[in-house]
């Protein structure tokens, strides 16, 4: 098969938000309590109004945490998925640095779509105003935001599919926004830095 389009698209979320947990649930349909130490890309196929598109997602496994991303993560990226952690909500904070963050590097035009991980651990007391917030700034930035729990499956397809056909939608109605590189090329770049001596939390 002879893929017309490479997509790229990543994710994002302070550590132990469940950003791997989240890929492992859609792509392999399972769920361990494992942690991601190191970066991941998950692939797959898609026949779009009769064009076929390789999409290709890039994982951090939690390097953002140390500061230690660089512009070969965010290059060429259409689509983003930004997660926190439902039962934190502090960590919903981090997702407006790197809403302008992309903005700034990848440009204006690219999807976000927004998840509140770990909804089996949904407490309505403990977000209170801030799930209101979160409502808002969404509607604000214009980006897409469900609730998912990679540990039960819960709207994490939704998730996904939302993102995909978003991009997808936008790639076949404005073809030019980016060349058609090879996928067969190998994709260069400075390694990513990682550091597995983190205290462990909760991952789900």
């Amino acid at each position: 098969m002879s893929f017309e389009y490479n997509i790229k698209l990543i994710v994002l979320g302070e550590g132990f938000v469940g950003k791997g947990k989240l890929l492992q649930r859609y792509f392999k349909k399972n769920f361990t309590e494992k942690s991601t130490v190191n970066p991941a890309f998950y692939e797959k196929t898609e026949n779009y109004n009769g064009k076929n598109y390789f999409i290709k997602f890039w994982d951090t496994a939690g390097q953002e945490k140390y500061n230690s991303l660089n512009s070969i993560y965010y290059q060429n990226a259409l689509g983003v998925l930004i997660v926190y952690d439902v039962s934190i909500p502090e960590t919903f904070n981090k997702v407006k640095d790197w809403v302008g963050t992309l903005r700034e590097i990848v440009g204006e035009n690219i999807i976000v779509v927004i998840a509140g991980n770990k909804f089996d651990l949904y407490d309505k007391k403990l977000l209170g105003k801030s799930e209101e917030i979160i409502n808002d700034y969404c509607q604000k930035e214009k980006c897409e935001h469900f609730y998912t729990s990679a540990k039960t499956g819960y709207n994490v397809d939704d998730t996904f599919n939302c993102l995909i056909k978003k991009v997808l939608n936008k790639v076949d109605e404005n073809p030019c926004i980016f060349n058609k590189p090879n996928i067969s090329r190998k994709k260069k770049g400075r390694k990513l830095e990682i550091r597995t001596n983190r205290k462990r939390r909760n991952c789900c």
